[in-house]
């Protein structure tokens, strides 16, 4: 009796302890480790090519002017300054466009980088400059009508670049080589007086001028990692100091004088462009605390 007692004592302790470790709360899985993540940094360094449009306006001065001519050597200057001629000075305006490619690398927030271009310029056909020259060595009652056309549609350069960056805006300065495919024809006739028929013409083309240097400077922002858009503005400026017309008559007094123009081109260019970047080396902030 006394052991059948007993072992249902026991029973009913052993049932307690089952349902009191039943009742007792799951334990948690263990915390996953922090792990430190780099945030990316953007830079503006790699190599890009890009599309650009807006308007260009050439300008064109002329200041010519009628020199001695002897045995091969150009003298003195023989216009009466009564009747010099004055610098002509023409300009037009017209749709540019074209493409570019460069390479730009940035350290801190300096970026520098070198740029080339070409585009199309629709300047063919404008006007250069018209004026009358007046002897007064051998004949003071000649005139010459020097006329020129300036024709072209090709403007590019070659520039180095440097700039602030604030992260995603870029500031700018570029500058370097400039070079394009214009030509000039040029027209002058001698004739008694002002608007008078031609007694002697002279026909040239002078494409000498077509390097140069230019100068600007613009604003880029990435839209993306991998695009950017930027507004520029790019002056060039040619010169020609020495185009000579010489006589070929025999005839005085067309074989006494040269013809000198001292030409001063440049173009200003306004535009907008759109680059695609390929970028450069991984760079990283400092580690964030992230939890996974």
């Amino acid at each position: 009796m006394k052991t059948s007692l007993t072992l249902s004592a026991a029973a009913l302790a052993l049932s307690a302890v089952a349902a009191s470790a039943a009742d007792l709360p799951a334990r948690a899985p263990a915390a996953a480790p922090v792990v430190p993540y780099a945030a990316p940094i953007f830079t503006w360094t790699g190599f890009y090519v890009g599309l650009n449009a807006g308007a260009g306006w050439s300008g064109n001065n002329n200041c010519p002017s009628m020199h001695a001519y002897s045995g091969g050597v150009v003298n003195g200057v023989v216009t009466n300054p009564a009747y010099a001629a004055p610098c002509d000075d023409n300009s037009s305006a017209a749709f540019t466009g074209g493409a570019q490619a460069g390479f730009n690398w940035q350290t801190g927030a300096f970026v520098f980088g070198v740029e080339g271009d070409i585009n199309y310029l629709g300047d063919t056909g404008s006007n250069g400059y018209s004026n009358y020259l007046y002897q007064t060595v051998s004949r003071t009652d000649y005139y010459y009508n020097w006329n020129g056309n300036r024709n072209g549609n090709m403007l590019g350069s070659l520039r180095a670049r440097a700039g602030v960056a604030f992260d995603r805006a870029l500031i700018y300065v570029t500058g370097g080589l400039a070079f394009r495919n214009a030509n000039h024809d040029d027209v002058i006739y001698a004739a008694n007086s002002v608007g008078g028929a031609a007694t002697a013409t002279y026909y040239g083309n002078n494409n000498s001028d077509n390097m140069g240097w230019a100068l600007g400077g613009g604003l880029e922002w990435a839209l993306t990692n991998n695009m950017s858009f930027k507004v520029e503005y790019l002056h060039s400026h040619f010169n020609n100091d020495a185009t000579i017309y010489t006589t070929t008559s025999s005839t005085s007094p067309y074989n006494t004088v040269a013809f000198v123009g001292d030409r001063n081109d440049k173009v200003d260019v306004v535009r907008v462009g759109i680059n695609w970047r390929f970028g450069g080396p991984a760079t990283s902030a400092a580690p964030v605390l992230a939890r996974y």
